[in-house]
């Protein structure tokens, strides 16, 4: 009886049920396939089997109840109405894509929702997907107006940050379950070419990965790992409809600092151009990885720090930024014992940088390997 639920909602929300689209829908039951271990504790292994050529979205004619069930963190399959490719909810579990690549091209980089808590999904290649991990229930601060979600004062009441420790009260959430749960949310050895990848999972993590995006990493309110990618990006937004600080001092050869970061209008974007963008989320680590630019632009940043202190940036590897690192006066930077480093002190820390080194115009295969276009 529920796989038979199960594939109802697809067949509704796709719109058709002929044999060739069922033939190209995303997976959503996986067998279990053994045991790993996660934070400590044993948790089950499910895995994929077989690869995904996403069919061309068609209108949502879902019906709200069943779509307050694939809400609830099970998997649902989107629409060009929901801007969804995916939405795949676990629970304390690792999903293994054993290598299988899922290809959303003819969505036009649609989302693909990695939903729950304590999951680490790894071995996969997603292209033309952006990737959330956690869940977009979370909406991190509003510097600029002192707000966050359902107009909540942060200067009265403090910033929520993407974990078990909100108040669902505030949020406007009737109950508070494990669904709400947005912590150790993580992927490992994913192969991802999109827009944008985005982190709202406290204790999540981007390990091992190649990525090549077009704008960006967006992290918010987590206490995020980032370790020993491989990170390209064009970093699109152009200067000319950019922001920038109005004060810089302390400008090296590795980090510049500013007063403030400051939000585009909608305040969902930085209106700095970078690779990285860091809000809200503080002891993040940064280790072992490589930013590099697809073509010169002297005003992109690696790495935007925004109300994030305590980040610590060691052994990284910058190919064409002219200066890595951007922070503003809420943000530092740590040594690997957890010191604090001031600004003008931050001059290395096995960080290194090559700046006129760029990739040039690349892409992804299905194969996941990067190559030129």
């Amino acid at each position: 009886m529920k796989k038979t639920i199960f594939i109802l909602v697809t067949c509704i929300t796709l719109a058709s049920c002929d044999k060739t689209d069922l033939g190209n829908s995303i997976q959503y039951e996986f067998p279990e396939c053994g045991t790993s271990q996660l934070n400590g504790k044993t948790i089950p292994k499910v895995c994929a089997t077989r690869d995904l050529i996403a069919t061309k979205t068609h209108n949502d004619y879902t019906p709200k109840f069943i779509k307050i069930i694939v809400g609830a963190g099970h998997a649902g399959y989107g629409s060009s109405t929901s801007k969804t490719g995916a939405v795949l909810g676990f629970e304390n579990k690792e999903f293994d894509m054993q290598g299988h690549a899922w290809d959303f091209s003819k969505q036009k980089n649609p989302s693909l929702v990695l939903s729950g808590h304590d999951i680490i999904v790894r071995n996969g290649i997603i292209l033309n997907a952006n990737i959330l991990l956690g869940s977009n229930i979370y909406f991190s601060p509003n510097f600029s107006t002192k707000k966050q979600i359902n107009n909540l004062n942060i200067e009265q009441d403090g910033f929520l940050y993407a974990n078990n420790t909100y108040d669902c009260k505030k949020l406007g959430i009737s109950s508070c379950d494990e669904r709400n749960l947005l912590e150790n949310v993580l992927i490992e050895n994913i192969k991802n070419k999109a827009n944008d990848l985005t982190l709202q999972s406290w204790g999540g993590g981007i390990l091992n990965s190649q990525l090549i995006l077009k704008n960006r990493i967006n992290i918010y309110g987590s206490k995020a790992t980032i370790i020993n990618n491989k990170i390209i990006s064009d970093a699109e937004l152009k200067a000319e409809n950019s922001i920038f600080p109005l004060i810089q001092i302390n400008k090296s050869i590795f980090l510049a600092y500013s007063q403030q970061i400051f939000p585009d209008e909608n305040d969902d974007k930085i209106a700095i151009p970078s690779t990285l963008y860091i809000k809200f989320s503080p002891d993040t680590v940064i280790d072992g990885n490589t930013f590099t630019l697809t073509q010169k632009n002297d005003e992109t940043y690696a790495i935007v720090l925004d109300h994030s202190p305590r980040v610590r940036i060691t052994n990284n590897t910058f190919n064409g930024f002219k200066v890595p690192i951007l922070m503003d006066q809420w943000s530092s930077i740590v040594d690997e014992k957890g010191n604090e480093i001031k600004p003008e002190n931050f001059t290395g820390y096995g960080n290194v940088i090559n700046p006129d080194k760029f990739s040039g115009n690349v892409t992804m295969n299905r194969k996941g390997e990067i190559v030129k276009e």
